[in-house]
This record gives structure tokens, sequence and C-alpha cells, in this order.
């Protein structure tokens, strides 16, 4: 794993890069890696995903050198030709299995239309419970890279070179009614079974020592536990992103995690996130425009800005533009904010495939 080493004084962070500043082309004296330093644990640990991933202890059916070529196809997708290159080299000319490549692209492009058939398929092309989760921690930790690295280079650089068919691409689709969002409370029902927990080795039990949002262990993350090298540093990082003391308000950050939930048709983030905006806010009235509208029945200009940058995030990373940036400094956030809501959608672009591809919701 990269070091990350902080010596502050003042607001000035002196930090080794490590792999997203190395990607995102960020320079020695980048304001980024100040604020970035700011996040120290949620730096550290997006760099411990990845090599837990992709240089797992125990790789059980799901080879390294195969991880990497399904995570070049993903970044591919993701039209980040920097993120693919990298895994390009550790897959070292490795040919990833026809059915994982299917599913990486599935879930990476529509991953509303998961089923629990497609866990089927993979279990037929040699994945155990163990490579399954493996796979799908890997398919959310390229899509949350993707995200990061683009809001980053839209944050120093301002994405100049966005062309305009990127940008209708991203344009935000309404929500759809059909799908049912709702700020009730729902559970989760999973494809895989999950681990017994009085079975759990001693290394998934201190994986899941914590957990999202720090509630009880259940079925999502007793899931999860089957691949706990990642489980390991997941959950820290989501804690971390979604919890962590000042910069954007916790309202905000469920704000943009609700949008993107909306656009990605997972019913059970939409339900959790939402709930916990009306709960901070009191403001029904928005969440029920949001589930009927999508981000077109938010009124007010800095919920508009965020929303809005969260939904190109969501859609088409790289469509994020210097102007979106500046929309969101002309409502009021600072760069530090700024940088809160990127890791934010970056983290629900990881949550969202978790939850559709491992499971579904019930009411």
């Amino acid at each position: 794993m990269s070091a990350t080493t902080i010596d502050a004084v003042g607001d000035i962070a002196h930090v080794a890069p490590d792999l997203i500043d190395r990607l995102a082309g960020l320079s020695d004296a980048s304001p980024l890696l100040a604020l970035r330093a700011r996040r120290a644990e949620v730096r550290s640990r997006t760099q411990a995903a990845h090599d837990a991933l992709l240089s797992p202890g125990r790789p059980g059916l799901f080879p390294a050198a195969e991880r990497a070529a399904v995570a070049e196809r993903i970044a591919t997708l993701a039209r980040n030709e920097a993120l693919a290159a990298h895994y390009r080299r550790l897959a070292v000319g490795a040919v990833a299995r026809p059915a994982l490549i299917a599913h990486a692209e599935r879930v990476t492009l529509s991953p509303r239309d998961s089923r629990p058939e497609h866990l089927r398929v993979l279990e037929d092309a040699g994945l155990d419970a163990h490579g399954i989760v493996a796979l799908s921690q890997l398919i959310a930790l390229v899509n949350y890279q993707a995200r990061l690295l683009a809001g980053l280079q839209a944050l120093e650089a301002g994405g100049e070179d966005q062309s305009q068919a990127d940008l209708a691409f991203a344009a935000p689709v309404p929500a759809d009614p059909a799908i049912g969002f709702t700020i009730d409370l729902l559970d989760w029902k999973p494809w895989l079974a999950p681990v017994a927990l009085e079975e759990a080795s001693e290394e998934q039990r201190v994986a899941l020592a914590v957990t999202p949002s720090n509630i009880a262990i259940g079925a999502y993350s007793l899931v999860l536990a089957h691949e706990p090298e990642a489980l390991l540093h997941r959950t820290p990082l989501f804690n971390g992103i979604m919890y962590a003391p000042r910069g954007l308000p916790r309202a905000e950050r469920e704000l943009a995690t609700a949008v993107e939930s909306v656009l990605n048709g997972c019913v059970y983030c939409a339900s959790v996130h939402a709930r916990r905006f009306v709960e901070l806010t009191g403001r029904r009235e928005l969440i029920d425009a949001l589930f009927t509208r999508g981000i077109a029945g938010l009124d007010d200009p800095r919920e508009q800005a965020i929303a809005r940058a969260s939904a190109r995030l969501t859609v088409t990373p790289t469509a994020l533009t210097m102007e979106d940036v500046a929309a969101l400094r002309q409502a009021g956030l600072e760069d530090g904010e700024i940088l809160d809501l990127i890791l934010a959608v970056a983290i629900f672009a990881w949550a969202n495939r978790l939850m559709l591809s491992l499971g579904e919701p019930v009411r």
C-alpha cells in the first residue's frame, strides 16, 4: 500500500503521491493535494482498497491478472484512458473470462438491470461466493475511481476538452416513477447466502468490526464478508466520506447520494439517504419532487448546482466541466466542500452497484 504522510502547517499539507494523485496529474504545487490530505483516512483507504483487490493475499478463483483485465474494461467504459492504462499494465496480457466481462459491462453501464440469475452465470463460469463478491467489489471500485478522478480533474483544470457529445449524454434524466422510490424503511434481500456470523473466520470478523453507518451487522455486510480483504477498507472508506466532520454539510452529502441513487435506480439506497435528508432538514417536499421529476424539480440554486454536478458524475463522469465547478463555487461551495461532494458521488457509484448487483429491496 502506498503510504500517505501528512506534515501540516496551517492549511499546507505535504503528502506522498498515491495512485489517484498520479493518474489525476496533480503536481506537487496543487492545492488539491492539501485538500485530499484533510481527508487522510479516505485517501489511504482508497489506495488500500485498490491494493486489496488488485494484489489480494487470497485471490481464490479470481486471479489478480484477470482482475486487472476486468478493471481495464471498466475504466475504458468510463472513458478514462489513464486508469485503463494502469490496469492494462497490471493485467500483463491476461484475458478475462467473457462472462466476467459481460457482467462488469452491465453493472457499470446499467446497474438497475442486475438480476439474481446473473450470479448463477458467474458460478457457471467458475466463480464461488468469494470470487463473485471480489468481482462485485472490483466493478464498484473502478467506478468509484473513475468518478473521483473525473471530479479531481474538473476541480483542478476545468475539463476544457470535454465534447458536446459528452455533455449531451450526461444531461440529467428524469426519475422513473415506475421504479417506486420511497423514504419508507426497506429491507434488503441478498442473492448470495450471507456468511454465518457464528462461522466467520477471524479475518472476516475483523472486517465486520466496522459496519456501514455503524449500524448492526446485517445481510449486506455478511454477503460482503465473503471477500474480507476489500471489506476491511471499503466500509471505513464509506463512513469516512459520508460522516466526516466539517466540509460539505451532511444533508447535502445525503442529497447528492439520493440524486445518484435515483438516477441509478437503486430503490434501497434512495430510501435510506432521502430519508436521512428529510430527517436532517424536514424538507419532504424536495424529496417528493426528486422522486417524481428528477433534478428538474429542485428550485434552490445551491441544491440545483449540487444535483446537476452529481448527475453528470453519475451518468458520464468525464462530462463534469469547469462550468459545473464554477456553478458550485457561485452557489457558495468552497473547494473542500466540492471535493466532499465528488467523494460522496464516487462512493455511491460503488454502493449502488453493490446493492443492485448482489440483492434487491424488500418492502
